[in-house]
């Protein structure tokens, strides 16, 4: 059988199984490996749990960090009160609130440069139809006008001959051209009044109608007339083969709005060209109509602005764009708010400046009023609190699952009894029901604006989650919003209000006593002496250090830094200071803390690592130590083997030796 890679075989003269009795002699020996190995997967398994708990703890801090936003907490909304209204409207956090009449009697509209003329050469009728610059190329066979079969070769037919063959081919019809926007169109009309004018059969072989834009065309009266003229610009051709009417050649540099578009006539088509504009800053967008045949420069920028275009060939020509009149001017929006009399304007359809705080997008005209009212988004608010309490829930939810012990199975969860993790739920938990600091606002707790473990007196057992009064919060969102963010955000502050000596504060204040202020007295030479008083003017600490003229200090007052003026001059300045901390600043601190690489979850992790490596290196040497038994076992037995086998040997030969004697014996 083989063992641990090797081969060998069962005792053949012991008779002994001797890769069982190896195999029951290493399961014993294996134990120790067992039991560390059981103990790697519990390390592994509890580091899994932490980090569980970890990840579910950066959520929660992102959601408080949400609720730090004076945005999230103070935003407003701007609604528009008639559905589908030409006007939408978004509100700032500074926005001011009100209703507002809007009326928008002009849209903001885009500058065009549009080719004068179309840009294709006219069609030669007498050319052949293959050499004619058509639009669509003509091909060879029949097509049919009132049943009647007409032969094309456009290798040999030109338009006129085509012409001449359907009036004399007795289909009713008389076949011409006629002049539509400047260019040669294909026109059929009845010879009798009301006449059948059915163009086209499903065995035509030639594309003729199509070609020339009447198979598709409506018929008006007795007549069909091409959609479009019969030639266009070959935008994929070099421009000297594209058919221009103007003809291009050489290289030339084509300037838009200041923007340099450098072309060569014999390489470059009009597509390319098209791209080079459109992927360049000149702040366009160029388009060509192949229905019209024409060429155009749209401004991205809406309002009266005007474009500017030159060139040092012949392109501007040729698309018809260097005209003055192929410009037009595009419009300034013009509205106006709460029915002024005097309208208003501007270059864009998004206007920022008619309601403080409020963007207005207008997407229309209107010659009635659109109310804009702006308020308070509570909606929003609500939602970012909820999403927080359902966020710490779920954290607490998890520290007691993995903490818990079932008296009735005696089972013990996976972190029972880490007093690192019953530390943290009971800091969340008193985070949470603890007063803010230094607030002089109406609010001072959670509970006071609908935030609470449960009303006072509540059942053992129903307090263990996080609740909230919504109708408790709007009010308080409703009636001081402002309050609800210093209960929930404020942070110890430090700004000079009066420059001395010190003309910067930057930090927050840390271990404050009290909000108030510092007056901070310099000798002129760089030793500055801070008396910190209280609101009531108390003096409650003195403090000295030492500055350089446009130096910093940031041990005066701990936690800020200050920063010099370039001269001393011995002038006192004044910093005041605020001990000032929301519950869920303190709670992100706190958070942070505990995220951060010296905090609980960052120590139960490498900790974790540390316990790993420790154990892997203890299986290793042990497996390495089972290896070497194991190869001795089978050393061992092999050599049993090999004895019995000579002993065996021996004893046959002396056997054999005692029949010959005994043998021999006889026969005498």
């Amino acid at each position: 059988m083989s063992v641990s890679g090797g081969f060998r075989i069962d005792g053949l003269i012991s008779g002994l199984q001797t890769g069982d009795l190896i195999e029951q002699m290493m399961a014993l020996e294996r134990r120790p490996l067992q039991m560390l190995q059981s103990q790697r997967n519990a390390i592994t398994a509890r580091q899994a749990a932490w980090r569980e708990l970890a990840s579910k703890v950066q959520a929660l801090q992102s959601t408080i960090a949400s609720l730090l936003s004076r945005t999230t907490l103070l935003g407003n909304t701007a609604t528009v009160g008639a559905a589908n209204a030409p006007v939408t409207a978004t509100a700032s956090a500074d926005a001011l609130p009100g209703t507002y009449q809007v009326i928008v009697s002009q849209m903001a509209t885009h500058t065009v440069v549009r080719s004068v003329a179309p840009l294709a050469a006219d069609i030669d009728p007498a050319a052949p139809l293959a050499t004619a610059s058509l639009r669509t190329p003509v091909t060879a066979g029949t097509f049919s006008i009132n049943g009647v079969q007409i032969t094309v070769d456009p290798a040999v037919d030109s338009l006129n001959d085509v012409i001449d063959r359907i009036n004399a081919s007795g289909a009713g019809v008389t076949a011409a051209t006629t002049v539509v926007d400047g260019r040669t169109r294909f026109q059929l009309t009845a010879n009798t009044p009301g006449g059948p004018l059915q163009l086209g059969a499903v065995g035509d072989t030639s594309n003729f109608l199509a070609a020339t834009q009447v198979l598709a065309a409506p018929r008006t009266g007795d007549t069909v007339t091409g959609m479009a003229g019969l030639t266009a610009v070959n935008t994929g051709a070099a421009l000297t083969d594209a058919g221009l009417a103007t003809p291009v050649t050489g290289t030339g540099t084509l300037t838009i709005n200041g923007i340099a578009i450098d072309y060569d006539a014999n390489v470059d088509s009009l597509s390319t060209v098209i791209d080079r504009i459109n992927n360049s800053a000149a702040g366009v967008v160029a388009t060509y109509d192949p229905v019209t045949d024409r060429f155009q420069l749209r401004s991205k920028q809406t309002g009266s602005l005007a474009l500017t275009v030159s060139d040092t060939g012949t392109l501007a020509q040729a698309l018809g764009i260097n005209d003055p009149a192929a410009q037009t001017l595009g419009a300034n929006a013009a509205y106006s708010v709460d029915g002024g009399a005097t309208l208003r304007y501007s270059t864009t359809n998004t206007v920022t400046d008619a309601i403080p705080g409020v963007t207005l997008t207008f997407t229309g005209t209107t010659a009635t009023p659109v109310t804009v009212t702006v308020g308070p988004d509570l909606d929003s608010a609500v939602a970012a609190v909820k999403k927080f309490v359902d966020q710490f829930n779920a954290v607490m939810t998890a520290i007691r699952d993995k903490t818990a012990y079932d008296p009735a199975t005696k089972t013990a969860a996976i972190l029972s009894g880490d007093s690192g993790l019953r530390s943290l739920s009971a800091a969340l938990r008193s985070r949470i029901v603890g007063e803010a600091t230094g607030l002089t606002g109406p609010y001072a707790l959670l509970g006071e604006i609908g935030l609470s473990f449960g009303k006072f007196g509540s059942a053992v057992g129903t307090t263990n989650t996080l609740q909230l009064d919504e109708a408790k919060l709007r009010a308080a969102l409703r009636d001081n919003p402002g309050a609800v963010y210093e209960l929930f955000a404020a942070t110890p502050s430090a700004r000079v209000t009066t420059a001395g000596d010190v003309v910067a504060a930057t930090g927050r204040p840390m271990n404050l006593p009290a909000s108030g202020r510092y007056e901070i007295e310099s000798d002129g030479t760089g030793t500055l002496t801070a008396r910190l008083y209280d609101a009531a003017g108390n003096l409650i600490a003195t403090t000295t250090g030492t500055i350089t003229p446009g130096g910093t200090n940031t041990t005066l007052i701990p936690g800020v830094t200050l920063r010099a003026a370039t001269t001393l001059t011995g002038a006192t300045s004044t910093v005041a200071v605020s001990n000032s901390e929301g519950v869920l600043a303190g709670l992100d601190t706190y958070l942070r803390e505990a995220l951060g690489d010296n905090g609980i979850f960052k120590l139960r992790d490498s900790g974790a690592d540390q316990q790993l490596r420790a154990l892997d290196d203890q299986i290793r040497r042990l497996e390495d130590r089972l290896d070497s038994r194991e190869a001795s076992l089978v050393r061992q037995f092999a050599t049993l083997e090999q004895v019995l086998a000579k002993m065996q040997a021996q004893s046959q030969a002396l056997t054999g030796q005692l029949a010959g004697l005994l043998a021999s014996g006889g026969s005498r």
